[in-house]
C-alpha cells in the first residue's frame, strides 16, 4: 500500500484541532508528497501554461471517450462535435480584437488583471507531470503511468527539502530558497543561464507568475516562523507549514477564484452558476455541502483525473482575459509579449529592477480602487494571441494563433459541441444564430465547446463578468471536486477546517490578496 492509499485509508472523516493539525502533518502530509514523484534526472519538457501546449494523455479521450487516466471526459457518452478544419481555423480567425485600447476590458468589480495569472498558476500546480522520461515513453497516453491532479503546490515544494534540497535554504531547510538576483531583486533561485531552479518551470513563463510564485515561497516561509512561535517540535516545522500554506491556498481557490468567475458579483461562494444545484455550499459549524453532478470518475480505483471539457474548453476561458498589456508598477506599461530587450513579461530571465510586480494595481483589496481589470470573458482575443512569438510556438510548430491552436485541438480530444453538453446539463442549450455563428452547413446546428462557453458567457446576463452555466459549471465542479478527491486537502482531512488567524486577518474569510499580504509582498491595509 503506498502513502496515498494509506491517507486515503486512515484520513476520511477525519477532524483536526490546531495542535492535531501540527502533530498529524508529519505522518500523513510527509508520504502523499514522496508520492509526487518530481524527477530528478532527465525529464521530459515542461507541458501546458499560457499558449496551450499539448500534455501527455490528453488525446486518450479521442481513441476511447470511456478512458480514464491522467485525462478523461466528463461526459463520456456524447458524440465528438468534428466540423472541417478548414470551418474551425475560419472561425477562430475571427476570435481577435480589433485594436489595444482599454475597450474591450471588464468593469466587474469582480474580476481584476492578477486573477489571469493566479488561474495560470492553480493550471500550472494541477497539470504538472513529474513522471520520468522513461516511463513516459512507455505510456504516452497516461492510462497507467499519471499523476493524480492536485493543487497542493508540488509546483513549488518538489518532494519536500529531503529529495530536493536545491529548493530550500540550506540554511534553514523548513524553508524555501529565494535570493537577490543579479539585478538585486529578490528572486527564485536561477543557474547561470537565468533559468529557474524551481518546481516547475513553467512558473517561469511570464513575469507576473514567477512574481507570484515567489510570494507562495515567502508565505510558506512565514508560516514556518509562526509554527515555531506556537512551540512546534522542531521535527514537524516543515510539514505544519506546509500543510497550512496549502490549505489556506486552497481555501482561497475555492472561495476567492471560483466564485469571482462563476458567481453573480452579488453573491459569494455559496452561488456557483449552473443548473443541479450548488456546487459547495458552506454550512456553519458543519462540513460543506458538495454537489457533483457531472464530474464522477469510474476507474476502479476512484481516483480523480484531467476532464478533457475542463482542460481543453472551460478552463481555457482565462485566454480571453488576457491583456496585450499590464501595469505592474510605476513605470508604465509593459506588453505581454516582446523581442528580448524590449519591456515586456518574458519568463526565462531574473526578474529585472524595473518589472517588479506591485500586486495592488492587479488585484482587489490591496488599497489600490484603480487596479486593473482583465479583458471580457468574450470570444475575442487579445491581438498578440493571434500571432504568438517563438518562444511560447517553437519551430516548426506552424500554428501561431492561440484560437486556432484551442479550435482544433478540442477536435483531436473529441470534445462534443457546446449543445450537446447544455443537454446533458439539462440547461437551455443556445442556438448557433444566437452564438453569432454563420449559417454555414458545415456546422450542423451546433459549435465547438471552447467557442460555446466563451460566448455563453459573454452574451447577457453574464455580460462577459462571469462564466455561464455550462462553462462555470464544469469548473466548479473539476476543481471542487479534485480538492474532494485529494488526500491532502483540507476537504479531506477536515472539511469543516476554516483559515485560521493571524495568517487571516479575519478567521473562516481567506483570499489571494491575504496570501500576499501575509507573505509580505503586498500593504495590509
Amino acid at each position: 500500500m503506498d502513502s496515498e492509499e494509506r491517507a486515503q485509508k486512515g484520513s476520511n472523516n477525519r477532524h483536526f484541532s490546531r495542535r492535531k493539525l501540527f502533530a498529524g502533518a508529519a505522518a500523513v502530509s510527509a508520504g502523499a508528497v514522496v508520492g509526487s514523484q518530481l524527477p530528478t534526472v532527465a525529464h521530459a519538457a515542461p507541458e501546458g501554461g499560457l499558449h496551450g501546449a499539448e500534455l501527455r494523455g490528453m488525446f486518450l479521450t479521442s481513441k476511447d471517450p470511456l478512458a480514464e487516466g491522467r485525462f478523461g471526459a466528463m461526459f463520456k457518452r456524447l458524440p465528438a462535435f468534428t466540423p472541417s478544419d478548414d470551418l474551425l481555423t475560419s472561425l477562430a480567425q475571427t476570435m481577435v480584437e480589433p485594436d489595444t485600447t482599454d475597450t474591450f476590458l471588464n468593469t466587474s468589480p469582480r474580476l481584476f488583471a492578477g486573477f489571469t495569472f493566479i488561474g495560470q498558476f492553480i493550471d500550472h500546480d494541477i497539470t504538472l507531470d513529474t513522471t520520468p522520461l522513461d516511463k513516459q515513453q512507455q505510456d504516452p497516453d497516461a492510462k497507467v503511468n499519471f499523476r493524480t491532479p492536485r493543487y497542493d503546490l508540488d509546483s513549488v515544494y518538489g518532494r519536500g527539502p529531503q529529495t530536493d534540497s536545491q529548493l530550500y535554504d540550506s540554511a534553514d531547510p523548513d524553508k524555501l530558497l529565494l535570493r537577490k538576483n543579479v539585478n538585486n531583486v529578490l528572486d527564485v533561485p536561477r543557474d547561470g543561464n537565468g533559468r529557474p531552479i524551481i518546481g516547475d518551470p513553467r512558473n517561469d513563463e511570464n513575469l507576473i507568475i514567477v512574481q507570484f510564485h515567489k510570494a507562495v515561497a515567502q508565505f510558506h516561509n512565514n508560516i514556518v516562523d509562526y509554527v515555531r512561535s506556537q512551540g512546534m517540535r522542531k521535527e514537524w516545522v516543515f510539514e505544519a507549514a506546509r500543510r497550512l500554506s496549502r490549505w489556506h491556498y486552497q481555501w482561497a481557490v475555492i472561495h476567492d477564484f471560483i466564485p469571482r468567475m462563476t458567481s453573480d458579483p452579488r453573491k459569494t461562494v455559496d452561488d456557483f452558476v449552473g443548473n443541479g444545484g450548488t456546487v459547495y455550499k458552506e454550512v456553519a459549524g458543519k462540513s460543506p455541502v458538495i454537489n457533483l453532478q457531472y464530474y464522477k470518475p469510474t476507474n476502479k480505483d476512484g481516483r480523480p483525473f484531467m476532464p478533457v471539457e475542463f482542460a481543453v474548453a472551460a478552463y481555457r476561458f482565462g485566454h480571453s482575459l488576457i491583456r496585450p498589456f499590464y501595469v505592474i508598477n510605476d513605470t508604465g506599461k509593459v506588453d505581454i509579449f516582446g523581442a528580448n530587450g524590449e519591456r515586456n513579461l518574458n519568463g526565462g530571465r531574473p526578474i529585472p529592477s524595473d518589472l517588479v510586480m506591485v500586486w495592488n494595481n492587479i488585484l482587489p483589496d490591496l488599497g489600490n480602487p484603480a487596479a486593473r481589470p482583465p479583458r471580457k470573458i468574450d470570444t475575442m482575443l487579445s491581438i498578440p494571441l493571434s500571432t504568438l512569438p517563438g518562444s511560447a510556438v517553437p519551430p516548426p510548430d506552424p500554428t501561431k494563433n492561440l484560437a486556432v491552436r484551442n479550435t482544433l485541438r478540442g477536435k483531436r480530444v473529441g470534445l462534443p459541441s457546446g449543445q450537446q453538453v447544455a443537454k446533458a446539463m439539462r440547461v437551455t442549450a443556445l442556438s448557433n444564430s444566437t452564438l453569432g455563428l454563420s449559417n454555414d452547413p458545415g456546422w450542423k446546428g451546433e459549435a465547438p465547446l471552447w467557442y460555446y462557453i466563451l460566448k455563453e458567457a459573454e452574451l447577457p446576463p453574464y455580460n462577459g463578468e462571469r462564466l455561464g452555466p455550462v462553462g462555470g459549471r464544469i469548473m466548479a465542479e473539476t476543481l471542487v471536486g479534485l480538492l474532494q478527491r485529494d488526500p491532502n486537502s483540507y476537504l479531506y482531512l477536515d472539511p469543516a477546517w476554516k483559515p485560521i488567524s493571524p495568517i487571516t486577518s479575519q478567521p473562516g474569510k481567506f483570499e489571494f490578496s491575504d496570501l500576499l499580504k501575509f507573505a509580505g509582498a503586498a500593504p495590509t491595509t
